[in-house]
C-alpha cells in the first residue's frame, strides 16, 4: 500500500474513532476490570478463540470482574451493562429470555436469541402453558470468564437456529494452580449472598474446580391484600458447579462440567394501576386502584393466592473431548444432558377483589362465604405436577483445521438435539369471574368455589395437560480464506431438520351448589370448549406435529488495511423453527418458521499512544418474514364468558435497521471511559389476519389483541440505548492496594409491548445511575472490598404493560427493580493471588 495513503487512512480512522467515542463507550472489559487493551480481549464468537477486534461481527463482551462490580446476579440484570440487549421476564426472573435488535421470544416459541453455557444451548422447558427454560438460570452469573453477546442471526455455527443472536456464558476452566476465593455480600432488602470457588490441581494431568453460589433477598413488591406473603419479587437460590479437566494424552483432553441450581421464591407480580368502570371487572377494581394511588408506594400490589410459588430445579452435565489430531486439525465432541423442572403457582393478574356478597345474600338469595374472592386469571400445576418438566440431550461432533499455508481456516460439524418430556406438564386456572376461597391450593379438590345463578362459563376452572418433544438435526461447514494479508472471505452453510410433536388434554370442572353460606364441590363436567369435538378431550396427535427443513448461510468479507482497523460486510440468512402449540386455538395448533435476511457493515478500530482505546461501529438492516407473534384471546360471549387464551401466529413481514457502537478510551493511567450506544428502528409491514377471523368464527373467543399491528414497532424494541461508564483510579499507593470509583449512566427509551392502543401499551424509559467503589488488594493483602448501588436515583420503571382496559376492565404493569445497594468482601487464597 502507498505509504502516504496508509497514513491518511490511519489518521482518518483514528480521528473518527476518537470523535465517535466521545458520546458513548462500550463496557467491554476483559478479565482485569477494564485495565487492558482490546487486543487482550479473547472471544469465541465463531467457535474458536480470536481477538475481539479480529471478529467481523458485532459482539459485546462483559468480563466476570464487570459482572461482579455491577452486581449482575441474574440474566435479567445483563441489560444493565449491554445496551441493545433487552430482557423479557414474566412471572419470575427464572423465566427471563433475551431480545436483540427487535427479535423477541413469545410464549410457546423457541428462543429468538440462543443462550449457550460452555458451548451448549440452554435447555428447553417444554411447558405447554407457561414456557420456561431457554435462558440463563439462577446462579449462572458466577465464576465466568466472560459473557459474550452476539448480535444478528448466528445460523451457521451454533447449535440451534435463531434469528436474533446469541448470548455466550463462558465458565472459568480449571487451572494448574491451587487457588480460590470466598466472597460474602450484604445489602438492602436483607440481601445476603455467599460464593466460594476452589481450584485443585489433582495431578499433572488432572485439574478440578468447584464453586457454589447462594443468595437470598426479600421482595421489593409489597402485598397489602392480607392474603399470602407480604413481599413478592424475592430471591432465594443455590447453585453449585464442578469442572474436571483430564489430559488423557498430550493430544487428548476431556473436560466435564456438572451443575445444579435450585430456586424457590414467590415470583414477580404485575400491578393493576388503572380500572375501567364500564368494562369487565373494572368497577370492582376501582377500590384496589384507589388504594394504590393513596398509598404513595409505587411498589404496592394486591393478590389473593395463599401459597404462591415459583420453583426451578435444573441439573446439567456437559462433556467436551478435544483431540489435537495434527498440528492443523482438531476434532471436538460436545455432549450434554440436562433436566429442568419448574412449578409456577401465581395470581397472574394480581387482583384482590373481595366478593361484594361475602357473608351476605346475593340477588339469588344465596349467602356467600366470608372469605370469598372474585377470581381473575391465575395458574399453577396441581398435585405436585410441573409447569415445565423437560429432559434435553445434545450431541455435536466438530472438526476445526487449517491448510499448510494457514490461509484457509475451516470448521464443520454435525449437530443433534432431542428434548423429551420428563412428565406431562399441567396448568389449572379458574374462569374469570368465579367466586372462590383464597385458601391454599395444591390440586383440583382444593378449589372451593360456588356457582349460584352464574352464567355457564363462570364457576368453572380449566385443567390442561400436555407434552412437547423436539428433535433438531443439522450439518454445517464454514471456512475463511485469506486472499491477501489484508483481505479475508468467509462463507458458511448449514442445513437443519426440525421436528416438533405435542399432546394436549383440556378438562373442564364445574362447582355444585354447596348450599347457602357454603362452597360447592368441584366435579368433572367434560371438555373445555375448544376440546369439545375431540375424543377424550384430547387433541388428535396428527394435529400437533410439524417439521421443517431449511438451509441457512453466511457470507462475510473483512479488510484490514493495518493492524488498528478492520472493515467488514456480511450477509446472513437465519431462521427460527416453527412448532406445535398444544393449547392454541383457531386451528392454529402449529405455526410456521420465521426467517430473516440480515445485512451488516462494520468497522473495528483501536489506537495507542497518550490516549488509547478502541471503537467499534456496526450498521445493520434485516427483513423478517413470517415473524412469530402472540395474540391474546378473551371471551365475553354467553356460555364461554371469562375464558382466556393466547396463541401464536405468523405475522407477515417486518423491517429492522439500526446502529451499534461500543468502545473504550483511556485518557490517563487513572481515568478511562467505556460505553456503548444502540439505535433501533423496527416496523411491522404486513399482517395476515385470516387467523383472527377463523378464531372468531369458532364462537369461543370474540376479543383478540395482537402483540403488534401494521405500522407498529416490533414489541420489546427500544429505539435508543446508551451506557456510559467513567472510572477513576485513586493513587493510594501499591502498599495500600487499588481503589477505583465507577459510575454508569444507563438510558433505554420506552418501547411497545403490544399493538398500538395508546401510551399504556409501552414500557417506560430507563434513566438510571449505578455506582461502584472497589478496593482491591487491601493493605497489600489478597482481600477485596466493594460497595455498589443500582438505580441510585430510585427511578420507578415499568418493564411490561398489558392493556386489558376494554376487555377485562383494567391495565396492569410489571415493575422494574428499585434502588439496590450493598457491600461485598472477597478473600482470595492460593497460588493465584497477587500477594
Amino acid at each position: 500500500m502507498n505509504v502516504g495513503y496508509k497514513s491518511i487512512i490511519k489518521t482518518t480512522v483514528g480521528l473518527s474513532a476518537l470523535l465517535a467515542a466521545m458520546p458513548a463507550f462500550a463496557d467491554e472489559d476483559s478479565g482485569s476490570g477494564g485495565n487492558v487493551a482490546s487486543d487482550d480481549i479473547v472471544v469465541t464468537a465463531r467457535r474458536v478463540e480470536e481477538r475481539l477486534q479480529d471478529v467481523p461481527i458485532s459482539v459485546s463482551v462483559v468480563s466476570q470482574d464487570r459482572l461482579t462490580t455491577a452486581n449482575i446476579t441474574s440474566a435479567e440484570d445483563l441489560k444493565n451493562v449491554v445496551p441493545g440487549l433487552n430482557v423479557q421476564s414474566r412471572y419470575s426472573p427464572e423465566n427471563a429470555n433475551f431480545s436483540i435488535r427487535g427479535f423477541s421470544q413469545e410464549l410457546r416459541t423457541s428462543a429468538s436469541v440462543g443462550t449457550y453455557f460452555a458451548d451448549v444451548v440452554a435447555p428447553r422447558g417444554g411447558g405447554v402453558s407457561l414456557q420456561g427454560g431457554d435462558g440463563a438460570g439462577p446462579g449462572s452469573m458466577f465464576d465466568l470468564q466472560n459473557v459474550q453477546v452476539l448480535k444478528g442471526p448466528q445460523g451457521t455455527l451454533f447449535g440451534r437456529n435463531t434469528t436474533g443472536g446469541a448470548v455466550l456464558l463462558v465458565p472459568k476452566k480449571p487451572t494448574d494452580n491451587l487457588e480460590g476465593y470466598l466472597e460474602g455480600s450484604y445489602g438492602n432488602y436483607n440481601m445476603f449472598r455467599i460464593q466460594g470457588v476452589l481450584n485443585l490441581p489433582l495431578a499433572s494431568w488432572a485439574r478440578l474446580r468447584l464453586g457454589v453460589d447462594r443468595q437470598t433477598r426479600d421482595g421489593f413488591e409489597h402485598n397489602v391484600s392480607g392474603v399470602g406473603p407480604k413481599d413478592f419479587g424475592n430471591v432465594d437460590y443455590v447453585a453449585a458447579r464442578g469442572s474436571l479437566v483430564l489430559d488423557l494424552t498430550p493430544a487428548l483432553e476431556n473436560y466435564t462440567i456438572v451443575s445444579y441450581s435450585h430456586s424457590d421464591n414467590y415470583g414477580t407480580l404485575p400491578q393493576i394501576w388503572k380500572a375501567n368502570p364500564s368494562a369487565g371487572l373494572g368497577a370492582l377494581l376501582q377500590g384496589q386502584v384507589a388504594r394504590l394511588n393513596a398509598s404513595g408506594d409505587p411498589y404496592q400490589i394486591e393478590q389473593k393466592l395463599a401459597n404462591p410459588q415459583s420453583l426451578t430445579k435444573q441439573f446439567q452435565v456437559i462433556n467436551t473431548t478435544t483431540w489435537l489430531a495434527t498440528d492443523n486439525l482438531t476434532v471436538k465432541n460436545i455432549f450434554s444432558f440436562s433436566h429442568i423442572q419448574q412449578r409456577l403457582r401465581q395470581d397472574i393478574f394480581a387482583s384482590a377483589i373481595k366478593d361484594p356478597y361475602a357473608g351476605i345474600a346475593d340477588p339469588f338469595g344465596f349467602v356467600h362465604p366470608a372469605d370469598s374472592y372474585i377470581m381473575t386469571s391465575f395458574s399453577f400445576s396441581p398435585n405436585g405436577g410441573w409447569t415445565n418438566d423437560q429432559k434435553n440431550v445434545t450431541e455435536e461432533l466438530q472438526i476445526q483445521g487449517t491448510d499448510g499455508t494457514q490461509k484457509l481456516k475451516y470448521q464443520a460439524g454435525l449437530y443433534f438435539e432431542h428434548s423429551t418430556p420428563g412428565s406431562e406438564t399441567q396448568s389449572l386456572s379458574p374462569a374469570v369471574g368465579a367466586f372462590c376461597s383464597s385458601a391454599p391450593l395444591t390440586g383440583p379438590a382444593d378449589f372451593k368455589c360456588l356457582q349460584p345463578g352464574l352464567a355457564t362459563g363462570a364457576g368453572t376452572f380449566n385443567f390442561s395437560t400436555g407434552t412437547l418433544e423436539y428433535i433438531n438435526l443439522a450439518a454445517y461447514a464454514q471456512a475463511t480464506y485469506a486472499l491477501t494479508e489484508q483481505l479475508k472471505l468467509t462463507g458458511g452453510l448449514r442445513y437443519t431438520y426440525d421436528r416438533t410433536r405435542g399432546t394436549s388434554t383440556g378438562l373442564l370442572y364445574r362447582f355444585s351448589s354447596g348450599g347457602s353460606g357454603n362452597y360447592g364441590t368441584a366435579s368433572l363436567a367434560g371438555c373445555q370448549p375448544k376440546y369439545a369435538t375431540f375424543a377424550g378431550c384430547s387433541t388428535p396427535t396428527d394435529l400437533l406435529k410439524t417439521s421443517t427443513k431449511r438451509p441457512t448461510w453466511t457470507v462475510n468479507a473483512s479488510y484490514t488495511p493495518f493492524d488498528e482497523a478492520m472493515f467488514y460486510a456480511s450477509y446472513s440468512r437465519g431462521y427460527r423453527q416453527g412448532s406445535a402449540a398444544p393449547l392454541a386455538v383457531g386451528g392454529n395448533l402449529t405455526f410456521e418458521p420465521e426467517s430473516v435476511d440480515s445485512y451488516e457493515l462494520g468497522v473495528k478500530t483501536s489506537f495507542q499512544g497518550a490516549i488509547s482505546g478502541y471503537v467499534n461501529l456496526a450498521g445493520f438492516y434485516s427483513n423478517l418474514k413470517k415473524q412469530q407473534l402472540q395474540i391474546g384471546l378473551l371471551s365475553t360471549l354467553p356460555g364461554t364468558a371469562g375464558q382466556t387464551a393466547t396463541s401464536i401466529f405468523n405475522a407477515g413481514k417486518s423491517r429492522i435497521y439500526g446502529l451499534d457502537m461500543d468502545g473504550m478510551i483511556r485518557f490517563t493511567d487513572w481515568f478511562r471511559v467505556t460505553g456503548s450506544a444502540t439505535y433501533l428502528n423496527t416496523e411491522v409491514k404486513s399482517l395476515d389476519t385470516a387467523l383472527f377471523d377463523a378464531i372468531v368464527a369458532e364462537g369461543i373467543y370474540n376479543v383478540i389483541q395482537p402483540s403488534a399491528g401494521v405500522g407498529d414497532p416490533l414489541p420489546y424494541s427500544p429505539k435508543w440505548g446508551v451506557n456510559i461508564t467513567p472510572a477513576v483510579a485513586f493513587p493510594i499507593g501499591e502498599d495500600y492496594g487499588k481503589l477505583e470509583l465507577a459510575a454508569t449512566y444507563r438510558y433505554s427509551s420506552s418501547y411497545s409491548t403490544e399493538a398500538s392502543v395508546g401510551s399504556d401499551a409501552k414500557a417506560s424509559a430507563v434513566k438510571q445511575l449505578d455506582l461502584s467503589l472497589n478496593w482491591s488488594d487491601v493493605g497489600g493483602q489478597p482481600i477485596d472490598i466493594s460497595a455498589f448501588a443500582t438505580n441510585v436515583t430510585k427511578q420507578v420503571t415499568y418493564t411490561l404493560q398489558q392493556t386489558l382496559y376494554t376487555s377485562f376492565g383494567f391495565n396492569q404493569r410489571y415493575l422494574g427493580q428499585p434502588r439496590m445497594y450493598g457491600m461485598r468482601l472477597r478473600v482470595r487464597f492460593g497460588d493465584g493471588v497477587s500477594n
